[in-house]
């Protein structure tokens, strides 16, 4: 440890040469690096802490996405309930009219005859007479 006073710039061969001189005198619970040993570290601090900032984002995401899906998956299956329900009500199938083309869905036809002396009541019950 000595060899290191004044020293500017340490290498790494003399850090665990520092490192044995510790353990040597009992020192167990700290340690010497050196200078760009540290600078690694902190750099792949920092990248571990950013992708930690991102697996916590993406798992909040994927929670937010979870409880969306839940509730669109809720959502469909009410809706899908309220259709069948719906499709079993009467005019949900379509229906075959009475009436076939070119034919009177009238069962007896009226005469001339009978039209006019029913129009003759009607104007008369207006005029009140």
């Amino acid at each position: 440890m000595s060899a290191l006073v004044g020293k500017e710039t340490v290498s790494a061969e003399e850090a665990t040469a520092a490192n044995e001189e510790l353990e040597g005198m009992g020192i167990t619970g700290a340690a010497l690096i050196n200078s760009a040993s540290y600078e690694e570290m902190s750099e792949k601090a920092g990248r571990v802490d950013a992708a930690e900032s991102a697996q916590a984002a993406a798992d909040k995401k994927m929670l937010e996405l979870e409880a969306n899906n839940t509730k669109l998956t809720n959502d469909l299956a009410t809706e899908t309930a309220r259709a069948d329900k719906n499709a079993k009500l009467p005019g949900a199938e379509a229906t075959t009219p009475a009436r076939q083309d070119g034919k009177s869905d009238v069962d007896e036809p009226a005469t001339a005859d009978a039209n006019e002396k029913l129009v003759a009541e009607l104007h008369a019950k207006m005029l009140g007479s």
